[in-house]
């Protein structure tokens, strides 16, 4: 138990929003007089960048949120090419990895741990408007990508559905009436080989079509599993898209889009850290692995989408029609031995169906308002989730989950902008979600020693889960370089089911009441902008992972306290330098945590004592037999820190073009730290601070076709970990990429 003073807690919400609001007035106060002695000389400065982060196109310096957007040359200077890099250039966003193919997203403390079907992520996932459900679906390639926009805090109004933490916004390249594209190849070691293009063109005087995709081959794995002696981390990724735009008429656009994407590799490679199950430390380098089986990954996931937008005059009326379909197989050993105890070979599953409607005021009225309706049916499973080894049947034999959690989602929302003269704004939103949670669960078990199948019950459950979540700011404009805001957002994450054959768990809804403060300016010449905001949550509850004898089970905690401050700054001095950034501060802690799981490496220390009516979760025999792996208890972890949050992030970088007589040589680079998280439950496991120094090498001749561009990632080669946690087989992880480094020809067309 955790010794805290109430009455400190208690005065500790207040106390911290004053130490952030005047943290938020001090900066201030410092920018302001930092304009004021700026003597830098005219010139262009930084470009606006349009974002629809309140579902309208508007300069991102005029929107009340902490936003984060990137464009495709910024992605490429800060070495960003999938939304797993988006950590490296985005304060406050960490984004980890769980069985290789779900992606874990978290902004400001507020993510997932737990995964797997049915349990959608609290950072949205939207890609040209259509949310993406699917915790597999969120590792997404960037190559043609127009804009990515980050956006922090609860957009619990216009967003809604699970956008606790903030949501990612992407945007791919629409089709343009002149024909052009641009290819790219390259080489870099592991033998990797990859290559992407994007065509776009005029079929006729309203119709236009782009094609894009993108392949990568690595052969080399990023380390070995020793008892195979085979490759793991290598393997085959593809990507393509199609969209085809198609404007009858001055008022009307129509975008038809169809994707897909898939992946073949040797993961998730999986590390025991510590002592395995037979209390052997594993020799070898840390990316090394020891299973008996080599592990195997196989995602496929296509959607498309029919967008139609309708100006209406007085308003645009917009319709965003998308089905999606995603398949994820992980076939791993995760006791960290060469004996075949336990495999696990998952076999997910997703469908969805979402249907927006958005009604957007236009015009420069005092009062703009926003109207909308979003639908949503997805199912989502496993069929099977089998489990072998020799704790199943003495390895003849296999026990397979099966099971389905299907969920309809209805919402309606409205917000309101009204202009209290020519530079305050009012905005108010509400939104109401109705989630009808459905799921189906048995459990099948073939015994190969008897040649018997039985099959368990199915269990059924239905729950419907309502809530109202809303916004409200007011942001004003000093001057044409400074706007300030406060807001204060709810935001709501459904509940769902978490079935485990004959088990199966509520979890419970999370809601978050956020309050912002924060700052946006343009300084010297509008050549330095620096954005800044502080915030605090009250989370009444979390949805946390635990894996038990190879099983994943979620469970909640009652809520998490969450304050801090993050910051942006972009300076261009010159037209041909430019120098990016950020920070994030972030406590997150759990408020009350009474049945987390605990931790206790094997073998138990003398006089150690299992509380009465307790046992070792997933330990088969006598615990104080054990030699290795971790006894799993329930205990109370009240105040201990949210598992991968780091609480300072920091990243710097920037480029530079130098023009000569040959051409013009573009050098980029991008440093981030990270301070390091914890990864389990408990706090026991932690990911030690670590830094990524990216950089590259860019020439383009005179009349701009081609390029070569050389470039690293990871260039200090520092070891880290994407996903670490503590199981009853022991503490394990999956390391980050090591250096890579490569050379790239593109051309435009």
């Amino acid at each position: 138990m955790n010794s805290r003073n109430p009455s400190a807690t208690r005065r500790s919400p207040r106390l911290r929003a004053a130490m952030l609001a005047g943290s938020c007035i001090a900066l201030l106060g410092a920018t302001s007089a930092l304009a004021q002695d700026a003597q830098e000389e005219s010139q262009e400065g930084n470009a606006e960048i349009v974002v629809t982060a309140q579902k309208r196109a508007q300069n991102a310096q005029d929107v009340p949120i902490a936003i984060t957007a990137l464009g495709g040359d910024d992605l490429a200077s800060a070495g960003v090419s999938d939304t797993e890099d988006l950590k490296a250039a985005v304060p406050s966003l960490n984004v980890t990895t769980a069985v290789g193919g779900f992606g874990l997203p978290r902004i400001r403390g507020i993510g997932a741990t737990g995964q797997g079907p049915g349990i959608e992520n609290p950072v949205a996932i939207y890609v040209d408007g259509v949310y993406y459900g699917a915790a597999f679906g969120v590792l997404q390639s960037l190559f043609d990508v127009d804009q990515v926009a980050v956006l922090k805090g609860p957009q619990g109004t216009l967003f809604g559905r699970n956008a606790t933490g903030g949501l990612i916004q992407i945007a791919t390249q629409d089709p343009k009436f002149e024909w052009g594209g641009k290819a790219q190849f390259g080489y870099g070691n592991y033998e990797t080989l990859n290559g992407a293009f994007f065509v776009t063109g005029g079929l006729s005087s309203n119709i236009a079509i782009s094609v894009s995709g993108q392949y990568e081959k690595r052969e080399e794995g990023f380390a070995k599993n020793l008892f195979t002696g085979n490759d793991v981390g290598q393997g085959d990724g593809w990507s393509g898209r199609a969209k085809l735009l198609w404007e009858p008429g001055a008022t009307t656009r129509v975008v038809l889009s169809g994707d897909f994407n898939g992946r073949d590799a040797a993961e998730p490679a999986f590390r025991q850290f510590s002592r395995n199950a037979l209390g052997v430390m594993l020799a070898g380098s840390e990316r090394d692995i020891v299973a008996d089986v080599d592990p195997l990954l196989r995602a496929r996931q296509w959607g498309t989408s029919l967008t139609i937008t309708q100006d209406l005059g007085s308003a645009e009326l917009k319709s965003i029609t998308a089905y999606r379909r995603s398949t994820l197989r992980t076939l791993f050993d995760p006791d960290g031995t060469t004996q075949p105890r336990i495999r696990v070979d998952n076999n997910n599953y997703d469908t969805q169906f979402t249907q927006e409607i958005n009604l957007v005021s236009q015009g420069d009225g005092a009062l703009k308002w926003v109207i909308g309706a979003f639908y949503m049916d997805n199912d989502a499973g496993q069929d099977p989730g089998r489990t072998t080894g020799l704790f199943t049947f003495g390895n003849n034999g296999y026990s397979d989950d099966i099971y389905s959690v299907r969920v309809k989602s209805i919402s309606g929302f409205a917000e309101l902008t009204y202009a209290l003269g020519d530079a305050t704004n009012v905005i108010a939103g509400i939104r109401y979600t109705s989630d009808d949670r459905s799921f189906e669960s048995y459990q099948v078990d073939f015994n190969g020693n008897t040649n018997t199948t039985t099959r368990s019950a199915t269990i059924t459950g239905q729950k419907t889960f309502g809530n109202t979540s809303w916004r409200l700011s007011v942001d004003h404009r000093f001057s044409p370089q400074l706007l300030a805001y406060a807001s204060y957002n709810r935001g709501f994450r459904g509940g769902t089911y978490n079935p485990r054959g004959s088990l199966t768990s509520i979890l419970q809804p999370e809601t978050v009441d956020a309050f912002e403060v924060g700052f946006k300016s343009d300084l010297a010449d509008r050549t330095l902008r620096l954005n800044v905001a502080a915030y605090y949550y009250d989370q009444d509850a979390v949805q946390v992972q635990q894996v038990i004898a190879g099983r994943n089970n979620v469970y909640n905690a009652n809520g998490a306290e969450i304050y801090g401050v993050d910051a942006d700054i972009t300076w261009q001095p010159t037209r041909n330098v430019r120098i990016f950034g950020g920070v994030g501060y972030t406590h997150a802690q759990y408020k009350d945590f009474p049945q987390a799981v605990i931790s206790y490496p094997y073998p138990l220390a003398t006089g150690f004592v299992i509380p009465t009516g307790q046992t070792c979760l997933g330990t088969n025999g006598n615990p104080f037999t054990q030699l290795g792996g971790n006894c799993l208890l329930i205990g109370d972890r009240s105040g201990a820190e949210l598992q991968n949050t780091p609480k300072l992030t920091l990243s710097l970088g920037g480029n530079v073009d130098i023009p000569t007589g040959i051409g013009t040589f573009s050098v980029a680079g991008n440093y981030y730290y990270n301070d390091g998280f914890v990864g389990s439950p408990d706090g026991r496991v932690r990911q030690p601070s670590y830094n990524l120094v990216d950089a590259s090498l860019t020439w383009k001749p005179n009349d701009g076709s081609i390029y070569v561009r050389v470039w690293g990632k990871n260039l200090t080669d520092d070891f880290y970990r994407t996903q670490l946690s503590a199981t009853n087989a022991g503490d394990n992880g999956t390391a980050g990429n090591p250096r890579t480094y490569g050379a790239t020809f593109g051309f435009e067309f």
